[in-house]
């Protein structure tokens, strides 16, 4: 017999790069400043004008050069005015009206503006329109037949399979973006439950009362896993609320090529969610609990209960009935919520189910996105050597001031040259951002299934960093399955 092993994946280290010495334009104009307020004062009044305008240059050079929860104090001065503006104008709380929104709208929470919803006749699925962004989005509902379990030989298939799917996206120049999402809802005995109510004939009894009561109990408890694959395609930007017929054919006909490329890499595509289901996809994230005590099971045609929960009817295409958000949280109707970004994936070569233990979460209701974006080769060569010719002018100027090149721009410069071969190579280029959601009743259970989290990260030598002063952006990203961009 054959041996086989698995290939390990590898992440390039996350870019620091700047315009001079690791500093972007914004840091360097508030340092030039800074300079020049030093020059003027030594050369007006020397040393007691350099003393003297201490108060005003100090605090610059501490905003152009300092880093805060490894964040440039730059990049949070605009982060703390729009939290500023948002609080003190109300943005931060949204409340929807109990009268239902017309079906062709969706108005949900850190999203501007609404969302227009279409149908795609042929699929069946809902084609979910950002008119700013110029994309309309189309979900997907997959699963697999698993993965960990799997032998050498089949993991290794399966993951060339997923590599394929990724390579045709890249060949597809409509495709925008592709998302991931891979979540854990209440009702894992939602099957079970229905099941005894519908045929007992105990239910009088005293051993059926008992029964009736451990699953209604189990039922607040248990969850079932979902996934999803979101793909948003390029359309023209206007305000047209209606997509033209020869648009919506075009969008049919990359999603049908995305579906077989996702059937190849043996995923079952259980179908597109159609209008009639958008409203569950996407209650669920900010309503969970609500989501499956209104869920309605409905029978097979052999009289046995469905799997999952009825859809819920197209009028109630609604997000969050109310919504507020805070600096480091996102409270919706039923739940609280917390959204992390993985701020750099493992360092070294690791398995390809290094993400299992953010996947399996007993008992921590979790949502992880991971949003890829394809690059077009041209503009992918171009980034890779304005970069290396970035690199190139800061080595040469650090050996002028006899600044020492770290092992990290080191790996940066390597990571440059290995997707550059592979770009020349025939390989595409994609950009991967990861999302974490954490959901739960109440502010406790939250900082206690964010710890589980950030453990779980831990072990999938994965850096996580909690988003604030934009849950309400990251949540609309990160846990719902519509392709959002990266924030």
């Amino acid at each position: 017999m054959t041996a086989y092993e698995v290939d390990t994946v590898r992440f390039g280290p996350l870019e620091r790069r700047g315009l001079l010495l690791g500093l972007n334009l914004p840091q360097l104009v508030v340092l030039t400043l800074a300079l020049v307020i030093v020059i003027g004062g030594m050369y007006g009044a020397g040393m007691a004008g350099l003393l003297a305008g201490s108060p005003v240059w100090a605090p610059l050079v501490v905003i152009a050069t300092a880093s805060v929860r490894g964040r440039p104090v730059m990049a949070w001065l605009p982060l703390l005015g729009s939290w500023q503006v948002r609080n003190l104008t109300g943005a931060t709380t949204q409340i929807s009206r109990p009268v239902l929104p017309p079906p062709s709208a969706l108005q949900l929470p850190g999203i501007a503006g609404s969302l227009a919803v279409a149908r795609a006749p042929a699929l069946g699925a809902a084609l979910v329109r950002d008119r700013r962004a110029g994309t309309v989005t189309a979900i997907a509902r997959v699963h697999g037949a698993g993965f960990v379990l799997d032998d050498a030989a089949a993991q290794e298939h399966k993951v060339g399979a997923w590599g394929r799917v990724l390579a045709t996206t890249c060949q597809m120049p409509q495709v925008v973006r592709v998302q991931v999402l891979a979540r854990t809802v209440p009702g894992g005995s939602a099957t079970a439950r229905a099941w005894w109510q519908r045929n007992a004939t105990t239910a009088e009894s005293w051993a059926g009362r008992v029964v009736a009561d451990l699953l209604d109990d189990v039922a607040g408890r248990s969850c079932r896993p979902e996934a999803f694959v979101a793909v948003a395609l390029r359309v023209p930007r206007g305000n047209a609320r209606r997509l033209p017929a020869a648009r919506i054919g075009h969008a049919e006909q990359e999603l049908s090529a995305v579906a077989d490329a996702l059937r190849g890499a043996e995923l079952t595509v259980e179908g597109w969610v159609d209008v009639d289901g958008l409203g569950g996809v996407l209650r669920s994230a900010y309503d969970p609990t609500g989501a499956h005590d209104s869920a309605a099971i409905s029978p097979e045609p052999d009289g046995a209960p469905s799997s999952a929960p009825t859809a819920a009817p197209s009028s109630a295409l609604v997000g969050a009935m109310g919504a507020q958000e805070r600096w480091a949280y996102l409270r919706t109707d039923s739940a609280v919520h917390a959204t992390y970004w993985v701020a750099q994936w493992p360092r070294s070569e690791v398995h390809p189910s290094f993400l299992e233990p953010l996947l399996v979460s007993p008992g921590v209701f979790r949502t992880v996105s991971v949003i890829a974006e394809p690059v077009a080769t041209a503009r992918a060569l171009r980034e890779i050597r304005r970069a290396k010719v970035e690199h190139a002018a800061d080595a040469t100027r650090r050996a002028r001031i006899g600044q020492v090149e770290d092992e990290a721009t080191r790996a940066e410069v390597t990571e440059l040259g290995r997707r550059e071969a592979e770009l020349v190579a025939g390989h595409g280029d994609l950009r991967f951002t990861g999302l974490i959601t954490v959901t739960a009743p109440t502010l406790e259970d939250l900082e206690s299934a964010c710890t589980a989290t950030e453990a779980a990260a831990a072990q999938s030598m994965c850096e996580v960093r909690r988003l604030v002063g934009q849950q309400a952006a990251a949540h609309a990203a990160a846990a719902l399955p519509l392709a959002r961009g990266v924030l």
